[in-house]
């Protein structure tokens, strides 16, 4: 209703919500092209920025479970998280990937890591990683986000683990609303 309406700002840039709608389907048409099935986990470790807001609205779009990881986390905590919810997919930047890649149990699951920013050969990873803008390139432009159930899984957020490991509390989309509507 408000399309031309300022909706999100990131330093010096402003999306209107038309703007960030068409990023929230890009990102939920990468997920779709890379086969990201109902109910998958999708790890969100970015710091605050237009790419991890597209990434977490884009993850409900595609009909994918999202598990935004605290950045200020140290890299064996956010390994601990991304292998305890079998994170598939793995949306970070290539600092935090190469920060990441020494603490990654073996047990991981993780299958695609897209980066938002640029991309290196070389980083001897045991999953496909993938350039954001790359992806959107080869995604389906007309990608219609899919319908979801109200008590289907939005996502998986994790406490601190202050009394030991971090745990993690699943919210559905009926969840994520009601506490929208309270705040």
């Amino acid at each position: 209703r408000h399309g031309d309406l300022p909706c999100l700002t990131y330093k010096s840039e402003t999306l209107t919500y038309a703007r960030l709608w068409d990023e929230v389907r890009g990102f939920a048409s990468v997920l779709a092209a890379l086969g990201l099935p109902r109910g998958e986990r999708v790890g969100i470790f970015l710091d605050k920025r237009i790419e991890t807001v597209a990434a977490i609205f884009g993850t409900a779009a595609a009909r994918g479970v999202c598990v935004p990881v605290n950045p200020l986390l140290k890299p064996v905590q956010v390994g601990y998280i991304l292998a305890d919810c079998t994170v598939r997919v793995l949306v970070t930047s290539l600092d935090r990937l190469k920060l990441l890649l020494p603490d990654l149990p073996p047990n991981a699951a993780i299958e695609h890591v897209v980066l938002v920013d640029e991309t290196e050969d070389g980083l001897g990873a045991p999953f496909a990683v993938h350039s954001l803008k790359a992806l959107r390139e080869q995604a389906d432009p007309d990608f219609a986000p899919q319908p979801t159930v109200d008590n289907d899984m939005a996502a998986i957020l994790y406490t601190s683990g202050s009394t030991g490991k971090p745990k993690g509390v699943v919210l559905s989309h009926r969840n994520m609303l009601v506490g929208a509507e309270s705040v």
